[in-house]
Protein backbone atom coordinates (compact mmCIF):
# COMPACT_ATOMS: atom_id res chain seq x y z
CA UNK A 1 0.00 0.00 0.00
CA UNK A 2 0.96 3.81 -0.56
CA UNK A 3 3.48 4.70 1.80
CA UNK A 4 4.63 1.34 3.24
CA UNK A 5 8.22 0.21 3.23
CA UNK A 6 8.42 -3.49 2.64
CA UNK A 7 12.19 -4.56 2.21
CA UNK A 8 13.17 -1.60 5.52
CA UNK A 9 10.40 -3.11 7.56
CA UNK A 10 11.62 -6.77 6.53
CA UNK A 11 15.40 -5.32 7.43
CA UNK A 12 13.84 -4.51 10.93
CA UNK A 13 12.28 -7.70 11.42
CA UNK A 14 15.25 -9.72 11.03
CA UNK A 15 17.75 -7.76 12.60
CA UNK A 16 15.32 -7.54 15.53
CA UNK A 17 15.20 -11.35 15.73
CA UNK A 18 19.24 -11.44 16.87
CA UNK A 19 20.17 -14.47 14.40
CA UNK A 20 23.26 -16.27 14.18
CA UNK A 21 24.77 -14.97 11.09
CA UNK A 22 26.13 -17.74 9.48
CA UNK A 23 25.72 -16.27 6.15
CA UNK A 24 27.20 -13.14 4.39
CA UNK A 25 28.45 -10.25 4.23
CA UNK A 26 31.70 -10.90 6.75
CA UNK A 27 30.90 -8.19 9.18
CA UNK A 28 27.79 -10.08 10.03
CA UNK A 29 26.48 -7.21 11.63
CA UNK A 30 28.78 -6.54 14.57
CA UNK A 31 32.21 -6.80 12.59
CA UNK A 32 32.34 -2.87 12.18
CA UNK A 33 33.51 -1.36 14.98
CA UNK A 34 32.74 2.48 14.44
CA UNK A 35 29.95 4.07 15.59
CA UNK A 36 28.74 5.93 12.53
CA UNK A 37 28.78 2.64 10.70
CA UNK A 38 28.21 -0.40 13.30
CA UNK A 39 24.24 0.80 13.20
CA UNK A 40 24.06 0.29 9.15
CA UNK A 41 25.73 -2.78 9.36
CA UNK A 42 23.06 -4.07 11.34
CA UNK A 43 20.97 -3.71 8.34
CA UNK A 44 23.42 -4.42 5.96
CA UNK A 45 22.16 -8.26 4.57
CA UNK A 46 21.85 -10.35 1.85
CA UNK A 47 19.29 -12.28 -0.03
CA UNK A 48 17.93 -14.69 2.33
CA UNK A 49 14.58 -15.79 3.20
CA UNK A 50 11.75 -12.73 3.20
CA UNK A 51 14.35 -9.87 1.82
CA UNK A 52 13.49 -11.11 -2.00
CA UNK A 53 16.12 -11.37 -4.56
CA UNK A 54 16.87 -7.92 -6.45
CA UNK A 55 17.57 -10.31 -9.87
CA UNK A 56 14.23 -11.93 -9.22
CA UNK A 57 11.82 -10.09 -6.68
CA UNK A 58 8.93 -12.01 -5.80
CA UNK A 59 8.11 -10.21 -2.16
CA UNK A 60 9.37 -7.35 -0.77
CA UNK A 61 11.83 -5.50 -3.80
CA UNK A 62 8.69 -7.13 -6.09
CA UNK A 63 6.23 -4.53 -3.98
CA UNK A 64 9.03 -1.82 -3.08
CA UNK A 65 9.69 -1.59 -7.12
CA UNK A 66 5.79 -1.16 -7.80
CA UNK A 67 5.33 1.50 -5.02
CA UNK A 68 8.58 3.58 -6.96
CA UNK A 69 6.48 2.97 -10.20
CA UNK A 70 3.18 4.41 -8.87
CA UNK A 71 5.15 7.22 -6.92
CA UNK A 72 7.03 8.12 -10.28
CA UNK A 73 4.16 7.35 -12.66
CA UNK A 74 5.92 4.53 -14.61
CA UNK A 75 4.50 1.40 -16.02
CA UNK A 76 7.27 -0.28 -14.28
CA UNK A 77 10.20 0.46 -12.03
CA UNK A 78 13.65 -1.17 -11.13
CA UNK A 79 15.98 -0.23 -8.23
CA UNK A 80 18.91 0.49 -9.44
CA UNK A 81 22.20 0.16 -6.80
CA UNK A 82 25.08 0.94 -9.36
CA UNK A 83 23.83 4.43 -9.66
CA UNK A 84 22.27 6.35 -12.45
CA UNK A 85 25.06 4.75 -15.19
CA UNK A 86 23.79 1.43 -14.89
CA UNK A 87 20.43 2.42 -15.82
CA UNK A 88 22.01 4.66 -19.32
CA UNK A 89 23.91 1.06 -19.72
CA UNK A 90 20.63 -0.75 -19.14
CA UNK A 91 19.10 1.38 -22.01
CA UNK A 92 21.99 1.25 -24.34
CA UNK A 93 22.64 -2.63 -24.22
CA UNK A 94 18.64 -3.55 -24.61
CA UNK A 95 17.66 -1.25 -27.35
CA UNK A 96 21.01 -1.70 -29.44
CA UNK A 97 22.92 -3.67 -31.36
CA UNK A 98 26.30 -3.40 -33.11
CA UNK A 99 25.85 -0.98 -35.68
CA UNK A 100 22.86 0.20 -34.44
CA UNK A 101 22.41 4.03 -34.52
CA UNK A 102 21.69 6.10 -31.54
CA UNK A 103 20.51 9.68 -31.69
CA UNK A 104 22.47 11.87 -28.25
CA UNK A 105 23.81 15.21 -27.76
CA UNK A 106 27.47 15.31 -27.79
CA UNK A 107 27.49 16.95 -24.03
CA UNK A 108 26.45 13.02 -22.69
CA UNK A 109 27.26 12.28 -20.21
CA UNK A 110 30.25 9.86 -20.20
CA UNK A 111 27.83 7.27 -19.16
CA UNK A 112 26.46 7.50 -23.03
CA UNK A 113 30.50 6.39 -23.96
CA UNK A 114 30.08 3.56 -22.03
CA UNK A 115 26.67 2.88 -23.31
CA UNK A 116 28.10 2.53 -26.64
CA UNK A 117 30.92 0.72 -26.10
CA UNK A 118 28.78 -2.23 -24.65
CA UNK A 119 25.98 -2.34 -27.70
CA UNK A 120 28.19 -1.48 -30.60
CA UNK A 121 26.07 1.34 -31.30
CA UNK A 122 27.34 4.18 -33.53
CA UNK A 123 26.15 7.40 -32.34
CA UNK A 124 24.91 10.40 -34.25
CA UNK A 125 25.00 13.56 -32.99
CA UNK A 126 22.42 16.33 -31.62
CA UNK A 127 23.51 19.88 -32.10
CA UNK A 128 23.97 21.09 -28.17
CA UNK A 129 22.62 24.91 -28.10
CA UNK A 130 24.83 27.17 -25.53
CA UNK A 131 24.33 30.14 -23.61
CA UNK A 132 27.17 32.40 -25.24
CA UNK A 133 28.22 34.34 -22.34
CA UNK A 134 28.94 31.65 -20.02
CA UNK A 135 30.06 29.19 -22.50
CA UNK A 136 27.87 26.03 -20.92
CA UNK A 137 25.97 23.89 -23.10
CA UNK A 138 22.22 23.76 -22.17
CA UNK A 139 19.85 22.11 -24.25
CA UNK A 140 18.92 20.36 -27.68
CA UNK A 141 15.80 21.16 -29.82
CA UNK A 142 13.07 19.38 -30.99
CA UNK A 143 13.48 20.78 -34.10
CA UNK A 144 16.99 19.24 -34.80
CA UNK A 145 15.85 15.79 -33.40
CA UNK A 146 13.08 16.14 -36.49
CA UNK A 147 16.12 17.20 -38.70
CA UNK A 148 18.08 14.22 -37.98
CA UNK A 149 15.39 11.85 -38.03
CA UNK A 150 14.96 12.70 -41.45
CA UNK A 151 18.31 12.30 -42.44
CA UNK A 152 18.99 9.05 -40.61
CA UNK A 153 15.75 7.07 -40.64
CA UNK A 154 17.32 4.20 -39.81
CA UNK A 155 18.27 5.78 -35.87
CA UNK A 156 17.03 2.80 -33.60
CA UNK A 157 16.37 5.66 -30.44
CA UNK A 158 16.85 9.11 -29.01
CA UNK A 159 18.61 9.49 -25.86
CA UNK A 160 18.98 12.48 -24.31
CA UNK A 161 19.94 14.27 -20.95
CA UNK A 162 17.25 16.64 -19.43
CA UNK A 163 17.75 18.42 -17.02
CA UNK A 164 21.34 19.61 -17.86
CA UNK A 165 23.79 19.36 -15.38
CA UNK A 166 23.16 23.46 -14.75
CA UNK A 167 19.24 22.83 -14.37
CA UNK A 168 18.08 23.34 -17.59
CA UNK A 169 15.45 21.63 -19.41
CA UNK A 170 15.22 20.34 -22.85
CA UNK A 171 11.09 20.61 -24.36
CA UNK A 172 10.51 16.87 -23.78
CA UNK A 173 7.09 17.04 -24.54
CA UNK A 174 8.39 18.21 -28.36
CA UNK A 175 10.61 16.15 -28.74
CA UNK A 176 8.37 13.45 -27.53
CA UNK A 177 5.91 14.58 -30.67
CA UNK A 178 8.72 14.23 -32.95
CA UNK A 179 9.91 10.66 -32.04
CA UNK A 180 6.42 8.99 -32.09
CA UNK A 181 5.64 10.96 -35.36
CA UNK A 182 9.10 8.73 -36.53
CA UNK A 183 8.01 5.92 -34.41
CA UNK A 184 11.37 5.91 -32.57
CA UNK A 185 11.76 5.23 -28.87
CA UNK A 186 12.38 8.57 -26.29
CA UNK A 187 15.17 7.31 -23.90
CA UNK A 188 16.04 10.43 -21.06
CA UNK A 189 18.66 10.73 -18.67
CA UNK A 190 16.96 12.75 -16.02
CA UNK A 191 19.78 11.93 -13.23
CA UNK A 192 19.70 15.55 -11.93
CA UNK A 193 15.56 15.46 -11.77
CA UNK A 194 14.29 12.80 -9.54
CA UNK A 195 12.56 15.88 -7.58
CA UNK A 196 10.38 16.95 -10.02
CA UNK A 197 7.93 14.44 -9.70
CA UNK A 198 6.78 15.50 -6.54
CA UNK A 199 5.97 19.47 -6.52
CA UNK A 200 3.29 21.47 -8.99
CA UNK A 201 6.66 24.29 -8.97
CA UNK A 202 9.12 22.30 -10.74
CA UNK A 203 9.50 21.44 -14.45
CA UNK A 204 7.14 18.59 -15.58
CA UNK A 205 8.99 15.04 -15.54
CA UNK A 206 10.31 13.34 -18.51
CA UNK A 207 8.11 10.67 -17.72
CA UNK A 208 4.80 12.87 -18.19
CA UNK A 209 6.57 14.48 -21.08
CA UNK A 210 6.05 11.58 -23.25
CA UNK A 211 9.00 9.18 -22.53
CA UNK A 212 9.91 5.92 -22.99
CA UNK A 213 12.34 4.98 -20.57
CA UNK A 214 14.00 7.60 -18.08
CA UNK A 215 16.73 7.15 -15.34
CA UNK A 216 16.80 8.98 -11.85
CA UNK A 217 19.77 9.67 -9.96
CA UNK A 218 17.65 9.64 -6.95
CA UNK A 219 20.66 10.04 -4.72
CA UNK A 220 21.55 13.65 -6.36
CA UNK A 221 18.32 15.43 -5.13
CA UNK A 222 16.47 13.10 -2.82
CA UNK A 223 17.71 11.55 0.93
CA UNK A 224 19.21 8.85 -0.43
CA UNK A 225 22.31 7.07 -0.04
CA UNK A 226 25.27 7.27 -2.93
CA UNK A 227 24.76 5.18 -5.86
CA UNK A 228 20.93 5.00 -5.34
CA UNK A 229 19.15 5.47 -8.32
CA UNK A 230 16.18 4.25 -10.52
CA UNK A 231 14.54 3.10 -13.91
CA UNK A 232 10.99 3.91 -15.04
CA UNK A 233 9.48 2.71 -17.93
CA UNK A 234 6.14 3.86 -19.60
CA UNK A 235 3.74 1.02 -21.53
CA UNK A 236 5.80 0.86 -24.58
CA UNK A 237 8.92 -0.40 -22.88
CA UNK A 238 7.35 -1.81 -19.61
CA UNK A 239 7.18 -5.50 -21.14
CA UNK A 240 10.75 -5.94 -22.61
CA UNK A 241 12.76 -8.36 -21.78
CA UNK A 242 15.54 -7.39 -23.23
CA UNK A 243 16.01 -4.48 -20.64
CA UNK A 244 15.37 -6.82 -17.96
CA UNK A 245 18.07 -9.06 -19.10
CA UNK A 246 20.61 -6.38 -19.39
CA UNK A 247 20.03 -5.03 -16.23
CA UNK A 248 20.79 -8.16 -14.67
CA UNK A 249 23.69 -8.46 -16.57
CA UNK A 250 25.18 -4.97 -15.31
CA UNK A 251 23.69 -5.40 -11.89
CA UNK A 252 26.19 -6.26 -8.76
CA UNK A 253 24.95 -9.89 -7.46
CA UNK A 254 25.78 -8.61 -3.93
CA UNK A 255 23.36 -5.77 -4.31
CA UNK A 256 23.30 -3.16 -0.86
CA UNK A 257 20.14 -3.57 1.05
CA UNK A 258 20.90 -0.18 2.62
CA UNK A 259 20.84 1.81 -0.39
CA UNK A 260 17.29 0.29 -1.64
CA UNK A 261 16.08 1.39 1.95
CA UNK A 262 17.20 4.32 1.29
CA UNK A 263 15.76 4.38 -2.00
CA UNK A 264 12.45 3.22 -0.13
CA UNK A 265 12.62 5.52 2.65
CA UNK A 266 13.18 8.29 0.61
CA UNK A 267 10.32 7.75 -1.53
CA UNK A 268 7.60 7.10 1.46
CA UNK A 269 9.26 10.76 3.06
CA UNK A 270 8.38 12.03 -0.44
CA UNK A 271 5.31 10.88 -0.78
CA UNK A 272 4.33 11.89 2.73
CA UNK A 273 6.56 15.19 2.87
CA UNK A 274 7.58 16.12 -0.81
CA UNK A 275 5.01 18.94 -1.97
CA UNK A 276 5.45 20.75 1.56
CA UNK A 277 9.09 20.44 1.83
CA UNK A 278 9.20 21.59 -2.06
CA UNK A 279 6.78 24.35 -1.63
CA UNK A 280 9.73 25.67 0.59
CA UNK A 281 12.61 25.29 -0.95
CA UNK A 282 11.18 26.94 -4.29
CA UNK A 283 10.29 30.26 -2.39
CA UNK A 284 13.37 30.31 -0.36
CA UNK A 285 15.06 29.89 -4.22
CA UNK A 286 12.75 32.65 -5.38
CA UNK A 287 13.54 35.05 -2.60
CA UNK A 288 17.37 34.69 -2.77
CA UNK A 289 17.67 34.74 -6.37
CA UNK A 290 15.88 38.41 -6.31
CA UNK A 291 18.37 39.18 -3.48
CA UNK A 292 21.62 37.73 -4.88
CA UNK A 293 20.80 39.73 -8.29
CA UNK A 294 21.00 42.61 -6.25
CA UNK A 295 24.26 42.50 -5.50
CA UNK A 296 26.73 44.36 -7.57
CA UNK A 297 28.32 42.68 -10.51
CA UNK A 298 26.59 39.17 -9.91
CA UNK A 299 23.45 37.90 -12.00
CA UNK A 300 21.35 34.29 -11.43
CA UNK A 301 20.73 33.86 -14.91
CA UNK A 302 16.97 33.91 -14.97
CA UNK A 303 16.59 35.54 -18.11
CA UNK A 304 19.96 34.73 -19.93
CA UNK A 305 19.13 31.15 -19.56
CA UNK A 306 15.56 31.17 -20.70
CA UNK A 307 16.68 33.02 -23.98
CA UNK A 308 18.47 30.13 -25.15
CA UNK A 309 16.96 27.82 -27.98
CA UNK A 310 15.62 24.99 -26.61
CA UNK A 311 15.96 25.27 -23.23
CA UNK A 312 12.11 25.09 -21.53
CA UNK A 313 12.55 24.75 -17.77
CA UNK A 314 14.64 25.58 -14.97
CA UNK A 315 15.68 24.01 -11.72
CA UNK A 316 14.79 26.20 -9.27
CA UNK A 317 17.03 24.70 -6.43
CA UNK A 318 20.11 25.18 -9.22
CA UNK A 319 21.84 28.58 -8.77
CA UNK A 320 24.03 29.15 -11.49
CA UNK A 321 25.15 32.66 -10.69
CA UNK A 322 27.31 34.69 -13.10
CA UNK A 323 30.25 36.70 -12.05
CA UNK A 324 31.15 38.46 -14.95
CA UNK A 325 30.29 41.72 -13.47
CA UNK A 326 32.74 42.05 -10.75
CA UNK A 327 36.48 41.80 -10.63
CA UNK A 328 36.87 38.43 -9.81
CA UNK A 329 36.41 34.80 -11.91
CA UNK A 330 34.32 32.10 -11.24
CA UNK A 331 37.56 30.65 -9.28
CA UNK A 332 38.14 33.00 -7.20
CA UNK A 333 34.96 33.63 -5.83
CA UNK A 334 34.97 29.43 -5.37
CA UNK A 335 37.91 29.43 -3.57
CA UNK A 336 37.03 32.49 -0.86
CA UNK A 337 33.38 30.69 -0.36
CA UNK A 338 35.69 27.79 0.89
CA UNK A 339 38.33 29.44 2.32
CA UNK A 340 36.48 32.01 4.18
CA UNK A 341 33.25 30.75 4.40
CA UNK A 342 32.87 27.05 4.52
CA UNK A 343 30.78 26.75 1.20
CA UNK A 344 31.85 24.52 -1.07
CA UNK A 345 29.99 25.04 -4.02
CA UNK A 346 29.53 22.41 -6.80
CA UNK A 347 31.18 23.98 -10.06
CA UNK A 348 32.94 27.01 -10.74
CA UNK A 349 33.93 28.40 -14.77
CA UNK A 350 35.89 31.34 -15.70
CA UNK A 351 32.66 33.45 -15.42
CA UNK A 352 30.29 31.80 -13.11
CA UNK A 353 29.74 29.14 -9.70
CA UNK A 354 27.23 26.97 -9.39
CA UNK A 355 25.32 26.35 -6.48
CA UNK A 356 23.27 22.84 -6.11
CA UNK A 357 20.84 23.57 -2.97
CA UNK A 358 18.43 20.73 -2.02
CA UNK A 359 15.23 20.07 -0.49
CA UNK A 360 17.60 19.68 3.02
CA UNK A 361 19.06 23.28 2.94
CA UNK A 362 17.04 25.62 4.96
CA UNK A 363 16.65 29.65 5.48
CA UNK A 364 20.24 29.85 7.40
CA UNK A 365 21.98 27.96 4.53
CA UNK A 366 20.33 30.29 1.58
CA UNK A 367 21.40 33.16 3.71
CA UNK A 368 24.86 31.95 4.55
CA UNK A 369 25.52 31.53 0.71
CA UNK A 370 24.10 35.05 -0.19
CA UNK A 371 25.96 36.48 3.11
CA UNK A 372 29.36 35.15 1.97
CA UNK A 373 28.51 36.34 -1.94
CA UNK A 374 27.22 39.76 -0.85
CA UNK A 375 30.88 40.45 1.30
CA UNK A 376 33.22 38.93 -1.08
CA UNK A 377 31.77 41.47 -3.68
CA UNK A 378 31.83 44.37 -1.62
CA UNK A 379 35.14 43.34 -0.47
CA UNK A 380 36.37 42.64 -4.14
CA UNK A 381 34.71 45.92 -5.74
CA UNK A 382 34.94 46.71 -9.47
CA UNK A 383 34.22 45.29 -12.95
CA UNK A 384 36.94 43.18 -15.15
CA UNK A 385 37.35 44.83 -18.34
CA UNK A 386 36.66 42.18 -20.87
CA UNK A 387 36.28 37.80 -20.56
CA UNK A 388 38.06 35.16 -22.37
CA UNK A 389 35.53 34.21 -24.36
CA UNK A 390 34.63 30.84 -24.75
CA UNK A 391 36.44 29.04 -27.91
CA UNK A 392 34.02 26.09 -29.39
CA UNK A 393 35.51 23.18 -30.52
CA UNK A 394 35.64 21.72 -33.88
CA UNK A 395 33.77 18.83 -34.90
CA UNK A 396 36.20 15.66 -35.62
CA UNK A 397 35.27 12.89 -38.32
CA UNK A 398 34.64 9.62 -36.67
CA UNK A 399 37.43 6.92 -37.65
CA UNK A 400 36.14 4.41 -35.58
CA UNK A 401 33.14 3.76 -33.42
CA UNK A 402 33.41 3.94 -29.97
CA UNK A 403 33.15 -0.12 -29.58
CA UNK A 404 36.00 -0.50 -32.11
CA UNK A 405 38.45 2.60 -30.59
CA UNK A 406 37.81 0.88 -27.03
CA UNK A 407 39.05 -2.72 -28.05
CA UNK A 408 41.79 -1.32 -30.44
CA UNK A 409 45.20 -1.33 -29.18
CA UNK A 410 46.43 2.17 -28.04
CA UNK A 411 49.65 3.79 -27.00
CA UNK A 412 50.54 7.04 -25.46
CA UNK A 413 52.63 9.86 -27.77
CA UNK A 414 53.60 13.39 -27.64
CA UNK A 415 50.70 15.79 -28.56
CA UNK A 416 52.90 16.95 -31.58
CA UNK A 417 53.28 13.66 -32.87
CA UNK A 418 49.48 13.19 -32.98
CA UNK A 419 48.21 15.05 -36.10
CA UNK A 420 46.34 12.71 -38.34
CA UNK A 421 46.07 9.85 -35.56
CA UNK A 422 43.03 8.15 -33.65
CA UNK A 423 41.98 9.52 -30.49
CA UNK A 424 41.90 6.29 -28.30
CA UNK A 425 40.32 8.68 -24.88
CA UNK A 426 38.02 11.27 -24.10
CA UNK A 427 38.67 14.81 -23.48
CA UNK A 428 35.86 17.42 -22.50
CA UNK A 429 36.71 20.90 -21.57
CA UNK A 430 34.71 23.01 -19.04
CA UNK A 431 32.99 25.00 -20.23
CA UNK A 432 31.23 24.34 -21.82
CA UNK A 433 31.10 20.74 -21.30
CA UNK A 434 31.22 19.26 -24.71
CA UNK A 435 33.91 16.61 -25.30
CA UNK A 436 36.44 17.85 -28.25
CA UNK A 437 37.67 14.40 -29.15
CA UNK A 438 35.80 11.21 -28.66
CA UNK A 439 37.46 7.50 -28.56
CA UNK A 440 37.60 6.61 -32.38
CA UNK A 441 37.78 10.28 -33.52
CA UNK A 442 40.44 12.28 -35.89
CA UNK A 443 42.91 14.47 -34.52
CA UNK A 444 43.29 17.07 -37.88
CA UNK A 445 44.82 19.94 -37.84
CA UNK A 446 42.01 22.14 -36.44
CA UNK A 447 41.96 19.35 -33.92
CA UNK A 448 44.95 20.12 -32.82
CA UNK A 449 45.15 23.47 -33.05
CA UNK A 450 42.47 23.57 -30.16
CA UNK A 451 43.72 21.17 -27.99
CA UNK A 452 46.92 23.09 -28.12
CA UNK A 453 44.60 26.32 -27.47
CA UNK A 454 43.56 24.22 -24.41
CA UNK A 455 46.94 23.52 -22.97
CA UNK A 456 47.78 27.12 -23.08
CA UNK A 457 44.65 28.96 -21.68
CA UNK A 458 44.59 26.46 -18.75
CA UNK A 459 41.53 25.36 -19.33
CA UNK A 460 39.79 22.95 -17.24
CA UNK A 461 39.57 19.14 -18.53
CA UNK A 462 38.12 15.88 -17.54
CA UNK A 463 38.87 12.33 -19.38
CA UNK A 464 42.75 12.92 -20.55
CA UNK A 465 45.30 10.45 -19.09
CA UNK A 466 47.72 13.35 -18.76
CA UNK A 467 45.73 16.50 -17.92
CA UNK A 468 48.59 18.78 -18.96
CA UNK A 469 48.24 17.88 -22.16
CA UNK A 470 52.04 17.51 -23.38
CA UNK A 471 50.88 13.72 -24.42
CA UNK A 472 48.06 11.67 -25.68
CA UNK A 473 46.58 8.49 -26.20
CA UNK A 474 46.14 7.60 -29.92
CA UNK A 475 44.84 4.29 -31.71
CA UNK A 476 48.40 2.36 -32.56
CA UNK A 477 48.58 2.19 -36.28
Amino acid sequence: MPGSTPIYTALQQYAGKDFLRLHMPGHVGKGIKQHELCRLAVLDLTEIPGLDDLHLPTGVIKESQELLARAFGAVKSYFLVNGATSGIHTLFLALNQEGSKVLLPRNAHRSFYGGLVLSGATPVYIPVQVESELGISLAVTAEDVNRLLILNPEVNNVFISSPSYYGTGSDIEAIASITISHNKLLLVDEAHGAHFTFSRHYPQTALESGADGVINGLHKTLPVLNQGASLHLSARLAGDSRIVKSLSLLTTTSPSYPILASIELARQFMEKNGESILEKSYQLSQEYRQKINAITGLNCCEQELQAVTGVTVLDPLKMLVSVRGSSLDGYQFAALLRERYGIQVELEGTNFILAMFSLFHDRNDWEKFYQALQVIAATYPGRRKTWPKVKMPPMPSRMLTPRQAFMALIHQVPIKDALNRVAAELITVYPPGIPCILPGELIDQEMMDYIIYLRKSGARLQGPQDPSLQYINVIRE
